[in-house]
């Protein structure tokens, strides 16, 4: 069964004002989530956009209508949210967030009583209750709790002393901020947050995981240890090194996957990376007698395909790190402290533990389209795939699949032959604008 209010990856998602994410709607998804967790106690958080405190609201009234106890905490980030409701006596989490996205749009991600992000057929039962939306007796209570963040304060900064070190920090202007500069310093750190403060307009703006370049330019500034960059909600991480060069997911899964294995703690000797990860990364990996096993995308699939396999280690090109025993899903602010923790145990620089590859020339059109047709069924790209897949012959290669959260066709194409590369995505992404594309 296809779904209509949940995305196919990361929960709810899109412009704030536009079904689901319209008053009545969020307050019918509300009670809808309630009658899943069948009244019991739920926990909510938010980042610091501006439609969070309405949208937190709606989803509020609506789970106590549904008879829940909820547990607010406001202003925080998706994993501490993810992290607490393992570890507190709730049967379900909440978190109201686009992620990466701008402040303009947001969106829900929903949480079982161990942690995880629902799966399709969860997702699913919460919109069959979405759409029959039978309205309770507002049976329940809700209780603020912002204390409960210092639970996950300690358990984070507990993982290492970082006396002697140097952090800069951006947040995105996002739920990270205070947070993550508290955390790190808690743990003797020397921090500073170099991104804006938030005004619930300026989330992603410009600053944290998806404009690293912001970060780097402090980094020579600054001549800190590391730099970490988050993004709105914390569950994204890049790294820029002491050198000011920028590192992507692949590269600080590379390191973190080192590390185990130098400790002999890398399950099955395997991590679990997405079609996106550069294919320097994974040769390299192998190089090292390290096994690559690749998903589609998402941090929901790479944590799957980690429990599936037993393995601990996984994450995305993006900046999702998933580290099992942490949790099952992605978190930033650890896996920078777990890179710190690294850092200081080698003494030496990050920049000396730098995975010696050099990713391939690599480039992704994101083409906007009008409907999500089968690629199959799109006149002439089946053909024309097969033939630039040849094109790139071993030196390279491509793949395609739309967008869990956005109406795009995502190309990815990778090429020992920079030209080459931008030739096949140009080929590809004309055919889909011809015949889907979304247009002016």
């Amino acid at each position: 069964m296809k779904k209509r209010v949940f995305r196919e990856t990361d929960g709810i998602r899109g412009k704030v004002g536009v079904e689901p994410l319209t008053e009545e709607s969020v307050e019918k998804l509300g009670r809808a989530i309630g009658r899943y967790f069948e009244g019991g106690r739920v926990l909510i958080g938010r980042d610091s956009r501006e439609s969070g405190e309405w949208i937190n609201a709606k989803l509020t009234a609506g789970l106590v209508n549904s008879g829940c106890e909820v547990w607010e905490i406001e202003n925080v980030t998706t994993p501490s949210v993810a992290y607490l409701t393992r570890n507190e006596d709730v049967m379900g989490g909440v978190m109201v967030t686009a992620s990466h996205n701008p402040a303009d749009e947001n969106g829900i991600k929903v949480f079982d009583e161990s942690g995880n992000k629902l799966s399709d057929d969860e997702e699913l039962k919460i919109e069959a209750l979405f759409f029959e939306d039978k309205t309770g007796d507002e049976g329940g209570n809700v209780e603020k709790k912002p204390d409960l963040i210092n639970d996950y304060v300690l358990a984070v900064r507990g993982a290492a002393d970082l006396q002697g070190l140097k952090i800069c920090i951006d947040s995105a202007a996002g739920g990270a901020w205070g947070l993550a500069e508290r955390i790190f310093s808690e743990a003797g750190a020397e921090v500073e947050e170099i991104g804006p403060k938030p005004d619930g307009r300026n989330i992603n703006k410009e600053c944290g995981a998806t404009y690293p370049e912001r970060l780097a330019k402090a980094m020579k500034e600054k001549r800190a240890d590391l730099g970490v960059a988050l993004d709105g909600d914390a569950d994204r991480l890049i790294i820029v090194d002491d050198e000011g060069v920028i590192w992507d997911g692949d590269r600080i899964v590379a390191t973190l996957a080192l590390a185990l294995k130098e400790e002999g703690k890398l399950a099955q000797n395997t991590v679990v990376m997405t079609e996106y990860s550069n294919l320097g990364a994974v040769r390299y990996l192998e190089e090292q007698g390290i096994k690559v096993v690749k998903v589609l995308n998402g941090d929901r699939t790479v944590a799957k395909k980690c429990m599936e396999i037993g393995a601990v280690l996984g994450g995305e090109l993006a900046g999702h790190i998933i580290y099992l025993p942490w949790l099952n899903s992605s978190d930033g602010i650890y896996a920078a402290f777990w890179l710190l923790a690294i850092v200081k145990r080698a003494g030496k620089k990050l920049s000396e533990l730098k995975p010696k590859y050099n990713n391939l020339p690599s480039k992704q059109w994101a083409v906007e389209v009008s409907e999500k047709r089968p690629l199959e069924e799109i006149e002439g790209w089946e053909d024309e795939f097969l033939k630039q897949r040849e094109v790139l012959g071993d030196e390279g290669r491509v793949f395609a699949r739309y967008s869990g959260t956005e109406d795009k066709l995502r190309i990815l194409v990778e090429a020992s032959d920079a030209v080459k590369m931008e030739r096949v995505g140009e080929i590809l992404s004309a055919i889909i604008e011809k015949e889907i594309g979304a247009g002016d």
